[in-house]
């Protein structure tokens, strides 16, 4: 069995991070960024469902493109 290399561990952690800070570098647009319902200009999601479904295909999206 071979064993994680910092390499490895380094790539492990950048890709647990990265929904997170893909959600955190969205700009408000004045409409939720899943279900495109119209907000305001402050929030990126209209509720904690979209924000997590939003959340849950980046994290498919991004394992696909792996």
């Amino acid at each position: 069995m071979s064993e994680a290399t910092p390499i490895d561990n380094y790539v492990d952690s950048v890709r647990q991070a990265t929904p997170v800070l893909g959600i955190a570098a969205l700009k408000p647009k004045g409409a939720c960024w899943y279900c495109n319902q119209p907000l305001d200009n402050v929030r990126k999601f209209c509720s904690k469902t979209c924000a997590d479904d939003y959340r849950t295909e980046e994290e498919v999206f991004r394992d696909v493109a792996e």
